[in-house]
């Protein structure tokens, strides 16, 4: 699957960076729940042990991560050309961590804006407990962002699962269809915005990747 160029390559990494509250990650919570991750220094596999917020049918839960992501080429149409990452953007994977069904995990990303930080379950640009450190975003946004830092983000799901999810990335591109997914915390919210907006000018469709996250879903 692929989407029209939303920015040139320079004006996305603009608009990636914007959103990040900062360039130091965090590694404890914030009291008030300001930045949701937590990590601990545990390792197992290269992998954290540790907590990011995700939202499950208007409730906010918790994620516990204890695997390293996955993101596994040759994707279904094939390797862009200056590309370096192995985490893509823009096309669906080939290769799965495991058999059978995998749930998805909808990474509710704003572009060209900077939300209030407290709405980023993910705030610091190129930082998150088990998720890439870069995506290759170059069938969408041209060969400059072949290895762009995985931008700020929150997390939406529509049922609770323990295991392998799927990354699919929505770009929210203003500040008031945001805050109505904020509000709803949900992906029927995120689905009635996309309807509504046929032409992709507030919210984008669905865009597939190849990479895959480890956690569990937990009450908050």
């Amino acid at each position: 699957m692929r989407i029209p160029l939303l920015f040139t390559g320079a004006a996305l990494a603009a608009a990636l960076t914007a959103c990040s509250d900062s360039g130091t990650a965090p590694t404890e919570a914030v009291p008030g729940g300001r930045m949701a991750m937590a990590v601990s220094h545990n390792a197992v596999d290269g992998a954290e042990f540790g907590f990011t917020d995700g939202w499950l049918a208007g409730q906010t839960v918790s994620f516990f991560y204890h695997k390293p992501f996955f993101c596994r080429t040759p994707v279904a149409d094939g390797l862009p050309v200056g590309s370096t990452s192995d985490c893509e953007g823009g096309s669906d994977g080939t290769v799965d961590p495991r058999p059978g069904q995998i749930p998805t995990l909808f990474v509710m990303t704003p572009l060209g804006f900077r939300p209030d930080v407290s709405t980023l379950q993910c705030p610091i640009v190129g930082h998150c407990i088990n998720h890439p450190s870069t995506i290759d975003l170059s069938r969408l946004f041209g060969p400059s962002v072949a290895n762009a830092p995985l931008p700020a983000h929150s997390h939406i799901i529509d049922q609770r699962s323990g295991n392998w999810w799927e990354l699919k990335v929505i770009g929210v591109k203003d500040l008031a269809t945001w805050d109505a997914v904020v509000a709803g915390k949900s992906l029927a919210t995120v689905r009635g915005l996309q309807a509504a907006d046929p032409g992709a000018v507030h919210i984008t469709p669905d865009i597939f990747t190849n990479t895959y996250l480890f956690f569990d879903v937990r009450p908050k």
